[in-house]
């Protein structure tokens, strides 16, 4: 079974999602991205 971790940092904050599980990650993967898209249109 696969592992899949999906880690981001910023200075001192630093989020990390795992899971054995593709589609969630890639569900998680999606909305972060238009997360940062949607702050990205906003400046």
């Amino acid at each position: 079974m696969s592992d899949y971790v999906f880690k981001i940092k910023k200075g001192e904050i630093e989020i990390e999602i795992s899971s054995d599980d593709s589609k969630f990650i890639e569900e998680e993967l999606s909305k972060w991205r238009e997360d940062i898209l949607k702050l990205q249109n906003q400046n």
